[in-house]
This record gives C-alpha cells, structure tokens and sequence, in this order.
C-alpha cells in the first residue's frame, strides 16, 4: 500500500530552530518519494507441519531451510518417537527385587536377548524411514559420528574402522546387536549339541552372507580381521605368541575355512563320528598353519594355544622358572603321550602286560617332571585338571575323554570411525 511519509507541519507558536529560521526565502524543495509496502503475513510453523515425513521434508525444503537442518529436525523428531518406544518396551521389564537370586550379576545390568532384538528392530525401523527421506549419504550424514565420538569408540576397542563407508555403519551396528542377542538365547538353553551347532552354524553364515551385501570382498575381509568370532577368539587364545600382522592373516585364513565348516567351537554332545571328522579337519588345518608360519614358529604357536601347555607354563612361573622348563616338561608330556599311544596299539600285548608298560611310563614321566619343577610344582601339577587329566591318562589303556575348556566370543557393537 502507499505510505504517506511526509513531514507534519510545525505546530502554531511553537518554536523553529535556528536552522529552520534561515530556510525561509528559500526556493520550495521537492515533495518527499512516496514508497510502496507490502504487508507481509506472519510466518507459523502450521505451515509446514504435515502428518507424514515425506510432505515434512519437501515443505521445509520449499521454504529454504538448509538440509542439514532439515535432517536434523526429522531426526530429533524421529529419536523422540522411537525413544518413546524403545522405554515402553523396557519399562515391561520389571526392577528385580529377588536380591537373593543366583546368577551372572552382569546380567542383571543388561536387557534380555530378546528385549535387545526388539530394541535393535526398532533401530533398522528409524533408519529405514530416513533412508527413504534422505538416501544414503543423508543417512550417512545422520549417522556420522563426533569427533568426540570417534576418538571415544577407537579409544575404547583400538580397532579402527576407517574403510567402511559411512553410510553401512549404522546398519552394520544393528545386525551385530541382532546376531549377539540371537547367539546369546542358543547358548543360554543349555549344553549345545549337534543340532545346537549346525543352528549356530546357521546364524553365523547368514550373518557373514548380510554383511557381504554391505562390502566389498576387501572391506569384509578387514572387517573379519577386527570383528569376526574367530578373529576375536585368537586373539583371547594366542595370548602370548605374539604374532605379526602377516602371521595372523595366514593363521586366520586357515581357521577361518575351519570353523565355517565345523563351527567356533565343538558341541559338547558331539557324536563320535562327527568328532572324528572335525579332528581331520584340524589336522589338515594346522598343516595349512605349518606351511605358513615355519615348523619352529609353529611349535611355538601350538604351544601357546594348548591348555595343557599354559597350565603347565603357569606353575613354572609360580615356582620361578623359565619359559624352556615349560617347554621342556610340555616336550615331556607330548614324548609320554607317544609311547602310550603305541602300547595302546601293539595288540601283541595283553591287557596285563600294556597296564604295567603305561604304569611305568606314568611314573618314570611324574619323577621327570618333578627333577625339573620340583616337589612343590609336581604336586601343584598333579592337583589342577590340566595336569591331572593327562598325567592320569597316560597310565590308563582305555583313556578317559579330556574335555578342555572352550571359548565363544560374541562380537557386536558399532564399527568404530
């Protein structure tokens, strides 16, 4: 509309400035420039609200607003509604009272598996819907870490993820979550047996086919080098072999193939049939690891994964000793071992006469030992399963079964920058 902008007159008997006083007798200036404004309607944040996302996005976007900020308004509405979610399935779990109740306290601390495989549902559903908004490189904005974040994920694992792709980390987080809490039930319904393992088994080839959809074949190769289970398990049993970076590759190359085929660990109900052919299998699989690492470096790599070997290595220490007694005395044991076998076998002897052999054998190996430990470590030695089992086997024609203890880690969380 026009706006009159001109000057009001001076009122009657009101006094003029001097500056006034001297304009008079001078020639008449211009009118004042008339301006044209327009009166504009007041913004409200009704205009661009929406009932689905899609329309939400594209009406911020008509007015301007940057997509940064647009995300980060979708996102902070989306964390709102699926936190809402996420505590009503947590607030069905209710504080325990029964403070006297044996178990894992750990446990007490964590939600259930099949609570955090809701949980990580509800993780696949946001991302999906901002994948849909935004695509993947907006979803890989959302998702990117803070330097802060960063620096606190690398701190704490020391593994870094910087060849995966920003916009796979997000999703390569939620399937962990899914497989952890998954693997987490099978495992807690009790002693795993033959068809617990092939289900394991299962689970693990369908999580390795998701996240070779996610990868290239270098980047899951890398990522199995820092997150696989057998990655993770070496690391926990060859503590003390130190191994190189080559070394490690080749011995992961090698255990990799095995316990895709036969699983992390054996089943604890294993037929003998089966157990038979897992035993070939890790034959062939330490040939492999032979051929690669050298026979001197692989002997000391059998010696360092070898439960027996560690318990023995540990009473060394305890006496005093040096790293050659626990060789020494592990050389021993392997040497016992041997000839035991052949008694075992020569059907040219009676029972009477093998039992009296592997008696000696038995004894002439626990005085060995004790020249080299000591009366205080034979004893300690012959008191702990990782002594008694084999030492005990060794005079036995039919020998018991040694059940040595078996690790299974669980991988998961999110892939670190």
């Amino acid at each position: 509309m026009l706006a009159d902008r001109q000057q009001p007159p001076a009122q009657l008997g009101s006094p003029v400035s001097a500056a006034a006083s001297s304009d008079v007798g001078r020639a008449p200036q211009s009118s004042p420039v008339e301006r044209i404004v327009r009166e504009v309607e007041p913004f409200h944040w009704s205009q661009i609200e929406a009932d689905d996302y899609q329309t939400y996005v594209e009406n911020l976007r008509r007015i301007g607003c940057p997509e940064e900020t647009i995300r980060d308004l979708v996102k902070q509405d989306l964390d709102k509604l699926y936190d809402q979610r996420k505590a009503d399935i947590l607030s069905k779990s209710p504080a325990r009272k029964e403070y006297w109740k044996t178990g894992n306290p750990s446990a007490l601390s964590r939600p259930s598996s099949a609570t955090s495989s809701q949980m990580a549902q509800l993780d696949r559903e946001k991302n999906e819907v901002l994948g849909d908004l935004f695509g993947s490189q907006g979803v890989a904005a959302i998702n990117r870490p803070s330097p802060l974040a960063r620096a606190r994920s690398q701190s704490n694992s020391g593994y870094a993820m910087d060849f995966i792709p920003e916009e796979t980390k997000a999703e390569l987080n939620t399937l962990e979550r899914e497989f952890g809490s998954e693997l987490l039930k099978k495992m807690a319904q009790g002693a795993t047996d033959a068809q617990d393992m092939a289900e394991i088994r299962r689970m693990r080839t369908e999580r390795d086919d998701r996240i070779a959809t996610m990868l290239t074949p270098e980047q899951k190769m890398e990522y199995d080098l820092r997150k696989s289970p057998t990655a993770a398990n070496m690391r926990l049993q060859m503590d003390g072999f130190d191994p190189s970076e080559d070394e490690f590759r080749d011995i992961f190359a090698a255990r990799k193939a095995f316990d895709n085929e036969h699983g992390v660990v054996p089943g604890s109900s294993i037929s003998p049939a089966d157990a038979e052919i897992r035993q070939f299998a890790e034959q062939e699989m330490n040939n492999q690891i032979r051929t690669s690492l050298g026979d001197d470096r692989f002997q000391d790599y059998l010696r360092q994964t070898d439960y027996d070997y560690k318990s023995i290595d540990k009473i060394t220490q305890r006496q005093g000793l040096g790293e050659n007694i626990s060789a020494q005395v592990y050389q021993m044991k392997g040497g016992a071992e041997e000839l035991a076998r052949e008694i075992r076998m020569n059907t040219g002897l009676s029972i009477e006469e093998r039992q009296m052999q592997l008696g000696q054998i038995q004894n002439e190996t626990s005085i060995s030992i004790e020249s080299l430990i000591g009366g205080q470590g034979a004893a300690a030695l012959q008191t702990q399963a990782g002594g008694r089992n084999w030492l005990n086997n060794i005079g036995r024609v039919n020998p018991l079964p040694i059940v040595k203890p078996t690790f299974q880690v669980i991988t998961g969380g999110t892939p670190n920058p």
